[in-house]
């Protein structure tokens, strides 16, 4: 029987883990919290969701039972006044699905109060505005730059946490980016069976079996974490490409994709 993880502040989580040798992660933002997907570095090994109301008893759960390498799908490194390389190439690799990247605000945005203020210091800074979805993100960036110290993206962090963008994962694992958006029927379809190739058991685990909240997570979340995670052991295994390598913000968090 799967055992419940629970999480530093003592409130249980959803979701259950066998203990596994040599496991990596991948993590999404899902709603008021966070989804994760852990599976092991062995290529078609089965995938297991949980959901966390924060991402600080996420990643204590991650440390203590030994997760080697945690992707993020958020933005942690924040540029300065031109656009992170990263995004730029992330973009490209995407084609017709490049507006699924959205540009990160600028680290001058980081503490403004609303929506019109980082707008403005935006504009002041980069000479560009900064979008409604860019600012939406900032709760999550500052929830993650509050549990990620710049020493958690080190080679030999355990777990090494990594920034990385789903859509540009699922194009790596597809050899193509995705034709449809994540919201639409053929989308899920589509990111299904991409999953499958890597994920054997990817439809039971994300679609027929629930995985009680709160937080509630969406099947996008869901198949997003999942594909954080194949990215995760391409990381490990020394696969993966890294989007803007060498670009680090103000604070010393680098701003780069894995793919």
């Amino acid at each position: 029987m799967l055992s419940t993880p629970s999480a530093g502040n003592g409130e249980p989580q959803s979701g259950g883990f066998n203990d596994e040798p040599t496991r990596v992660a991948g993590v999404d933002a899902a709603g008021d919290g966070w989804a994760m997907a852990t599976t092991p570095v062995k290529h078609a090994s089965p995938v297991k969701f949980s959901v966390w109301r924060s991402l600080d008893s996420l990643w204590a759960y991650a440390r203590s039972s030994g997760v080697l390498v945690v992707g993020v799908d958020m933005p942690i490194g924040l540029p300065g006044p031109a656009l992170r390389t990263a995004e730029i190439e992330a973009r490209e690799l995407l084609g017709p699905r490049r507006s699924s990247i959205f540009w990160s605000p600028p680290l001058c945005t980081l503490d403004a109060a609303d929506h019109a203020e980082a707008n403005r210091l935006s504009r002041e800074v980069t000479g560009r505005g900064l979008s409604a979805q860019g600012f939406a993100l900032m709760p999550k960036i500052r929830e993650a730059r509050q549990t990620l110290g710049t020493a958690s993206f080190q080679p030999w962090a355990h777990p090494q946490a990594v920034e990385l963008h789903p859509e540009t994962s699922l194009a790596v694992l597809a050899g193509v980016p995705m034709s449809v958006g994540k919201r639409h029927q053929a989308g899920v379809a589509e990111r299904l069976e991409a999953l499958s190739a890597v994920f054997p058991n990817i439809v039971d685990a994300a679609v027929l079996t629930p995985v009680p909240g709160p937080p509630h997570a969406s099947l996008d979340d869901l198949l997003d974490a999942a594909a954080a995670a194949w990215t995760c052991r391409r990381v490990y295994s020394g696969e993966a490409r890294c989007l803007g390598a060498g670009e680090i913000d103000e604070t010393g968090y680098p701003m780069n994709i894995w793919v």
